[in-house]
């Protein structure tokens, strides 16, 4: 009986140290090693108007998504900030060079259609958090629901019309994957049309990324298992200094691959995806939504898979 008593705070204290200790990882460690081995940063001389800023991603250099348009593909407003948020802060930054836009197919309004301009309203207000223009924010009227599956050739049809594939940049577009994350109809309706619509696009031309589909420990363990990959990968770098071997750890699938792409939030950039939600979304903020924001790992983490054919 003593040990239930004592199980909420076992719980707290394990969710806060993870979080320290990811808080390190992240965004300390990296912020020391810029500040001795950049060096604008050391020298306080400036190449430019933009100040180095740390990246987390495998591989360390994502060339195959810069010089690009990168469109993110989304059901309802909000799926910008509780899936795509480590994504969209990181490919915004200005080393990649791409311009971001959403493509949000519906307003939201499954409860009742008065939602509907409040969320559109509350997307431009989130889209501007994470760095995003209103004028790079496109939403359609699609209808939202759980039991709505929105036709393959409607949503080829409508990428086709807001897609610009007479423009010379890259275009790269990132959806859902088959899985929906949590067999969403919506979300998987996006991948399958997204899908079409790349293989019957000009495919050097347009590269179509779907977001892997966490199984449910993964997707609430927040910064738990980030931890664990981080800490192996700092711990491998450090032995390269010494000896040429390679040691990773990633769970579920391996890290490396030449179609796939993990992108790591810092503090920094999850500081923003709460604002982007909390302040951007509030009309989503119920007691639930905050239990949310507290253990998904999507937050922190995202894996982008190439679509191949």
């Amino acid at each position: 009986m003593a040990m239930l008593l004592k199980l909420p705070t076992l719980i707290a204290q394990f969710l806060l140290a993870t979080f320290v200790t990811w808080i390190i990882l992240t965004t300390s460690i990296p912020q020391v090693l810029i500040n001795y081995t950049n060096i604008q940063v050391k020298t306080n001389r400036f190449l430019s108007d933009q100040y180095p800023q740390n990246s987390i991603t495998f591989p360390k250099s994502i060339s195959s998504i810069t010089e690009s348009t990168v469109y993110y593909i989304i059901g309802h407003p909000d799926d910008e900030v509780m899936f795509f948020s480590p994504t969209i802060l990181e490919l915004s930054k200005p080393k990649y060079n791409n311009t971001v836009k959403l493509l949000c197919f519906s307003k939201g309004d499954a409860v009742d259609e008065s939602m509907g301009p409040i969320r559109v309203r509350e997307l431009y207000k989130s889209a501007g958090i994470l760095g995003i223009g209103e004028e790079d924010v496109t939403v359609l009227n699609y209808k939202d629901g759980m039991d709505e599956s929105w036709p393959v050739n409607d949503v080829h049809d409508s990428l086709k019309q807001y897609i610009d594939l007479k423009s010379k940049s890259k275009q790269v577009l990132i959806t859902f994957d088959e899985l929906g994350v949590s067999n969403h109809p919506n979300h998987i309706s996006l991948y399958h049309g997204a899908r079409a619509f790349r293989n019957n696009s000009i495919k050097d031309n347009v590269k179509l990324y779907k977001l892997k589909s966490l199984g449910f420990w993964e997707k609430y363990s927040f910064t738990f298992l980030t931890n664990i990959e981080l800490f192996v990968g700092y711990v491998s770098t450090l032995i390269q200094r010494f000896v040429p071997v390679n040691i990773t750890v990633s769970f579920f699938e391996p890290k490396n691959s030449s179609t796939s792409i993990k992108i790591y939030s810092d503090l920094n950039m999850l500081a923003c995806s709460y604002a982007a939600m909390g302040y951007g979304h509030f009309s989503q903020m119920v007691w639930f939504r905050y239990g949310w924001l507290m253990l998904s790992r999507y937050l922190t983490y995202n894996h982008l898979i190439e679509v191949m054919n």
